[in-house]
């Protein structure tokens, strides 16, 4: 077995390589979700539907996702994240170009929502948080996971604003169409490339301390982990307001197109500088204080969710829940990363964004049914809200990671 030099601080070439990689990927992979958001209403409009029913297609992939969140983090233990991100980036292309030509709306639901549940789950933040540890090894994990988990918020700061874009002059069939062709031959060969180069400058993945099953119940037994998981719902309400409800809300409010563009600028912008934040705030030490702080943050911006009348708002709400987007998410991967063993954070994790994705799959359902009943979102706004302020009293609650394991 081949070794890259190291460059810096006792981490290879290799690893480096393999960040700026699934960096990429994890960037690209996001479009799986945006184009949806952005192009939702086109998308109702023509396969003729109401949004309660192409929302369907959306639940269905965050059901979907989290039964296999687990499972996905459980094969990244067995077989290394690497190829997983490689098996990912392949079905979201083929996901992709079949939801493109599809002409009525039984097929686009069920290719979306599971197939394209199943390939973005593999491009996640499961697979990234055992790659983290694979790659580093605990040293400034929270750093380093929180730079493999900004793809996605480039992906904001870039992707969004181009559907947006090509939206207004293209069909929502040619953007997705188009999206999938990149996966297929530049993404996939790219993360084969990632594959190999894994094979030769890297240990194999030690196996899993337990099968899938055990890995289960073992991780709900832990009542350090459950502490975790009541907070993580209130974090999986509030990103389906952003993944399927905010374009539609701003929709409703009479929005400008610019104005939404730059209230995901920021969103993604913000969310970078969060996460770096939160990343070295956990290596430091202050995992809850983190949580605590990024809860704290997403209550307030959902608090101003009703009051998009004022485009200025909008920004406003951009800033601070991209501020908080990742904070939530580092900051109690980096919990589960301090209180579990090697060969149980990958499905520990996983669990984690299962219970998440359920929440999300309540939220996007329920919030597009009373969408459509009460005429706008503010029913689902002030649940999110009251699950943000009770998340920040039950992390208070727990037990500080850090004081444990000092």
């Amino acid at each position: 077995m081949s070794t890259l030099p190291k460059v810096a601080s006792g981490i290879t070439a290799f690893a480096v390589f393999a960040t700026t990689v699934s960096f990429v990927i994890s960037m690209a992979g996001s479009s799986m979700k945006s184009t949806v958001q952005v192009l939702f209403l086109p998308i109702a409009d023509d396969f003729d539907v109401n949004r309660g029913t192409l929302a369907i297609g959306t639940t269905l992939f965050a059901v979907v996702t989290a039964l296999a969140s687990s499972a996905v983090g459980h094969l990244a233990d067995r077989i290394g994240a690497v190829p997983v991100l490689a098996i990912g980036a392949g079905i979201t292309g083929v996901v992709l170009v079949v939801c493109a030509l599809a002409t009525d709306i039984r097929v686009f639901v069920p290719t979306y929502g599971i197939l394209g549940a199943i390939g973005c789950t593999m491009l996640s933040f499961v697979p990234l948080g055992v790659l983290a540890d694979q790659l580093f090894q605990g040293r400034n994990a929270g750093f380093l996971y929180a730079v493999l988990t900004n793809g996605a918020a480039v992906g904001f700061m870039v992707l969004v604003p181009l559907w947006t874009f090509l939206g207004a002059v293209t069909s929502w069939r040619q953007i997705l169409l188009g999206v999938g062709v990149v996966f297929l031959v530049v993404m996939l060969p790219l993360s084969l490339l990632l594959v190999r180069y894994s094979n030769r400058n890297s240990a194999p993945p030690a196996p899993a301390e337990h099968g899938f099953w055990a890995g289960i119940r073992i991780a709900f037994a832990d009542k350090r982990v459950r502490g975790l998981i009541l907070p993580f719902v209130a974090c999986g309400t509030t990103m389906a307001f952003i993944d399927v409800h905010l374009f539609p809300h701003m929709h409703d409010h009479g929005v400008a197109p610019v104005t939404s563009s730059v209230a995901f600028v920021l969103l993604g912008g913000l969310e970078i500088v969060g996460s770096l934040v939160a990343g070295r705030l956990c290596d430091k030490g202050l995992v809850r204080a983190t949580l605590i702080g990024g809860y704290a943050l997403r209550a307030t911006a959902m608090m101003i969710a009703p009051f998009f009348a004022a485009e200025f708002t909008v920004l406003v709400f951009g800033a601070l829940f991209g501020a908080s987007y990742l904070i939530t998410v580092v900051a109690t991967t980096m919990w589960i990363a301090k209180i579990l063993p090697r060969g149980r954070k990958g499905t520990a994790i996983g669990v984690l964004w299962a219970l998440h994705m359920v929440a999300v799959a309540a939220s996007s359902q329920l919030g597009a049914v009373l969408a459509d009943a009460a005429h706008g979102y503010l029913p689902v706004i002030l649940i999110s809200v009251a699950l943000t302020l009770g998340a920040i009293v039950l992390v208070a609650m727990q037990p500080d990671p850090d004081k444990a394991t000092a």
